[in-house]
């Protein structure tokens, strides 16, 4: 995931999804003068500057938004980047990386990140490093990723390109294992919603958008089998129940199984 603006041009779907849970949860959160937050998982930054940001503006001193993608954080400081808002590299699974930022941050916030992280209980434990103590996480994620079981049920003819991806590496976690998670990372956990969600593209080549920002095989297959594997994600989609197509007017719906927590830090 490191092409920045193909990612911000078809982010629809995050927006509707934070833009859908993000100021009821705000107003359950305890709030001081002057805070100084941590968003995870920044991307290119847009949703950043558009909502999280927006939001926070008029309570906080600071919003430090990271990503441990260089070209995101690069594009994010040269598009949004002032003088409330900075963007800078962190990878969450690495401690060392981490380490820097122990105790630093009143409230912590990730959007449409953890499921891309191999090792949860590592992401979990940093953050709690990284918060204060009565601090708040706001945490935002899919419990399926769709593109992990893609590339899990290839057709042999694929696999042969997947060695340029980690998503193969990536562990699956149920709800009650992540919620567990959070627990054992010394978290309080305040509230868990987790219902699926549905998005209606106007046809499926606005879902292959999304997946192309996201899915890294998209970097490397040649050309002229692209058209190809955009017909292996329909059926594999279609045949785990994720998208459903109107055999009429082409329309697409995508559904998607968020987790959203609300911790503290005691």
């Amino acid at each position: 995931m490191d092409r920045p603006k193909l990612y911000a041009d078809n982010d629809a779907m995050q927006r509707s999804n934070v833009n859908g849970f993000l100021s009821k949860f705000i107003e359950n959160m305890t709030w001081k003068q002057d805070e100084v937050i941590l968003e995870i998982g920044c991307g290119p930054g847009d949703m950043t500057n558009d909502i999280l940001y927006r939001v926070l503006q008029n309570k906080i001193k600071q919003l430090v938004s990271v990503d441990k993608s260089a070209k995101m954080i690069e594009y994010a400081n040269k598009t949004y980047g002032c003088s409330k808002l900075n963007f800078k590299v962190l990878d969450i699974e690495c401690t060392n990386n981490c380490d820097s930022y122990s105790n630093c941050f009143d409230k912590i916030f990730s959007f449409f990140c953890f499921h891309w992280v191999n090792n949860l209980l590592d992401g979990f434990n940093n953050m709690h490093l990284m918060l204060k103590h009565g601090g708040e996480i706001l945490v935002n994620f899919l419990i399926f990723n769709p593109i992990v079981y893609v590339h899990r049920s290839m057709d042999e003819e694929w696999k042969k390109y997947m060695d340029v991806t980690k998503l193969k590496s990536l562990n699956i976690y149920s709800k009650d294992e992540i919620i567990a998670l959070f627990i054992k990372a010394g978290f309080r956990v305040i509230s868990v919603e987790s219902d699926a969600k549905k998005f209606i593209f106007p046809d499926f080549s606005s879902y292959i958008g999304v997946a192309s920002s996201v899915d890294e095989l998209f970097n490397v297959l040649p050309p002229h089998l692209l058209d190809k594997y955009h017909m292996h994600i329909k059926d594999k989609m279609c045949e785990k129940q994720l998208l459903e197509i109107c055999p009429t007017t082409g329309k697409t719906t995508f559904t998607y199984y968020p987790i959203t927590v609300h911790a503290i830090k005691d």
